[in-house]
């Protein structure tokens, strides 16, 4: 994939993001070997298992935001700085920034990592 089309792919998987279109998101840009973290959770395996989480998630979060602040790309692996804001059943209210690495191969991503401060550190 050419640096210009890496670009476009993360800017329109970045849009997705932001608009919490992430039925289409899923569909379009996560490969089916996905893994994922949170933190330093244990991963999720698989695209199915992550579309279950996220479903469950969505389900939970009103007066939802999402904003890009920073982009980074190298190589096939992009970093995304998040700004969030939302209204959750079990957590209450959030605000906070995260970072989100993918690694890309052939136009999906096949490893993410969501880094973000928690009420443990």
């Amino acid at each position: 994939m050419t640096n210009q089309i890496f670009s476009e792919t993360v800017s329109d998987f970045n849009r997705l993001v932001a608009g919490f279109e992430y039925h289409e998101a899923h569909n379009k840009y996560y490969d089916e070997a996905l893994v994922k973290h949170e933190n330093e959770d244990a991963p999720t395996i698989g695209l199915h298992q992550h579309r279950r989480e996220m479903e469950v998630f969505l389900s939970k979060i009103s007066n939802q935001s999402a904003k890009v602040l920073n982009v980074t790309l190298s190589d096939d692996i992009s970093v995304t700085e998040w700004h969030y804001q939302f209204e959750h059943t079990e957590w209450g209210k959030r605000d906070f920034r995260q970072v989100s690495v993918q690694r890309w191969k052939a136009g999906k991503i096949i490893h993410e990592r969501h880094l973000y401060k928690t009420q443990t550190w």
